[in-house]
């Protein structure tokens, strides 16, 4: 019924690794980033609740387990050209519906078809859940980006580093903030190359 093919289809996940237009000393597959994401997005979710929010939990990791799925028939396409403007954007998540469509789905039988075509791309909304799991993959980006610095693969991970934060720094998510302001600062210690001009100092300075 084509959930064989599907098993077999997201395996291709542990031989793709991320960046893939960068050096990098520590390369990720995207399965392992899958894994780490998950990881991020439990602790945000649970911060959110110490914070009052209810969190879906099934939506949830839904979300963060099936992010990346897409990628084992597409590869890993970098944000950078994903989203240079609105209409790349669209036309890039169109093709990757139809490569679902023609190399996965067409294979299923219902209701399988129909619940995978649904959590396959139940992504980045604007839920709770949603805004979770856009920040767990910034924060997984920005670990790698702190790992490749320490290995002095300064060119262009400190860039990114700091571009990748002011994009989680925008997030209105409560847990977000903490990360900048709590947990961050813990990882970069010292790393001078990242803790110059780290906007959670700089919010934290703001608030004294």
């Amino acid at each position: 019924m084509g959930l064989h093919k599907y098993l077999m289809t997201v395996r291709k996940l542990n031989n793709m690794g991320r960046w893939s237009t960068d050096f990098m000393h520590q390369r990720a597959t995207v399965s392992e980033h899958s894994f780490f994401v998950s990881q991020i997005g439990q602790m945000l979710a649970l911060i959110e609740e110490q914070n009052g929010n209810k969190v879906d939990w099934n939506r949830l990791f839904r979300k963060l387990v099936n992010h990346d799925v897409v990628e084992a028939m597409t590869g890993d396409i970098i944000s950078t050209v994903k989203h240079k403007n609105a209409q790349l954007r669209d036309m890039l998540n169109m093709l990757e519906r139809e490569f679902v469509e023609e190399n996965l789905l067409s294979s299923m039988e219902e209701p399988y078809k129909s619940i995978y075509r649904e959590i396959l791309f139940d992504g980045k909304d604007n839920t709770l859940e949603g805004k979770i799991l856009k920040c767990a993959d910034y924060i997984d980006a920005i670990v790698e980006c702190i790992n490749e610095v320490r290995l002095n693969n300064l060119h262009p991970f400190v860039e990114k580093f700091h571009s990748i934060v002011q994009d989680l720094a925008e997030s209105d998510l409560v847990s977000a903030r903490y990360f900048i302001d709590r947990i961050l600062p813990g990882m970069i210690e010292g790393c001078c190359e990242l803790e110059q001009g780290h906007i959670g100092k700089q919010g934290a300075k703001a608030g004294s």
